[in-house]
């Protein structure tokens, strides 16, 4: 348990001078507002923290028990191009905390997933004082440590920096594939694609943008009733994410992310 103590507290170490916040409602349909998430991107000229925090609100966080999900990406920049060392996914709510931590060895081309899940267990006891059964609550916590099946150059977040690098030299039509640790598609595939004609100006309609930067990333998950799930992603003139939306999402349709503020300390 250590271990993983110590991973973590070695994250988001405040040596950086340069930071981009931006915070986003997250809503659906009729329903409205679900959640907030927020973004922060931490650099200097070598190292770089990417920190995603996403949480429930209202009677969605009531329903998943308070959920909240962080995701971070640390590492190298290297001619401008982020290269993680260290990636982190941490799903949390009141019964149960799950950490994953992806270790990149670039060198030997492999990376180390540490996995670690502490449960809240309710189980009862009869008190001989009061001669009545009593809850008891009870943590259980187990850990593991393997190589992870496949390599990858990038994981889900420093991709998602690396790719605004290539958006300017992407026409409509075109289509890239990466791969990527902590997406749940077989090898950690992802293709990005800039949607072109009719497909385009629906989305255009739903962006309300006229000077819309868009992608489309296709992510194959469980979550999707559609073969190909679809997440689309709006961009500002600085390539910045200003409005995403996720397509057809099972139990909820499709989901929106507005960006409602962001912040830039130089």
């Amino acid at each position: 348990m250590k271990k993983y103590i110590l991973m973590l507290s070695l994250l988001l170490l405040p040596l950086y001078a340069q930071s981009v916040t931006a915070g986003y409602d997250v809503s659906f349909g009729i329903v409205g507002e679900i959640g907030k998430a927020e973004i922060t991107y931490i650099y200097d000229k070598d190292e770089y923290t990417v920190c995603v925090h996403a949480w429930t609100t209202g009677m969605a966080s009531v329903l998943s028990k308070n959920r909240e999900e962080e995701y971070i990406s640390q590492g190298s920049i290297i001619k401008g191009i982020l290269r993680p060392d260290v990636f982190v996914k941490q799903r949390k709510n009141d019964s149960a905390v799950k950490s994953s931590v992806y270790l990149f060895k670039h060198d030997a081309q492999e990376v180390v997933l540490l996995e670690s899940k502490e449960e809240f267990v309710n189980s009862t006891r009869f008190d001989v004082g009061t001669m009545k059964s009593v809850g008891v609550q009870s943590k259980a916590f187990s850990h593991s440590e393997e190589p992870f099946e496949f390599f990858a150059n990038n994981d889900l977040l420093s991709l998602f920096f690396n790719t605004q690098k290539i958006l300017p030299t992407l026409k409509e039509g075109d289509a890239k594939q990466f791969s990527a640790i902590g997406s749940k598609s077989p090898e950690g595939i992802i293709d990005i694609i800039v949607p072109r004609g009719k497909f385009r100006e629906e989305l255009l309609t739903l962006m309300t943008d006229e000077e819309a930067k868009l992608i489309t990333i296709i992510i194959n998950q469980d979550i999707f009733q559609s073969k190909k799930g679809e997440l689309h992603v709006n961009f500002d003139r600085d390539y910045l994410a200003k409005d995403v939306l996720l397509k057809d999402v099972i139990l909820f349709g499709d989901i929106r992310g507005k960006r409602v503020y962001q912040n830039i300390k130089e």
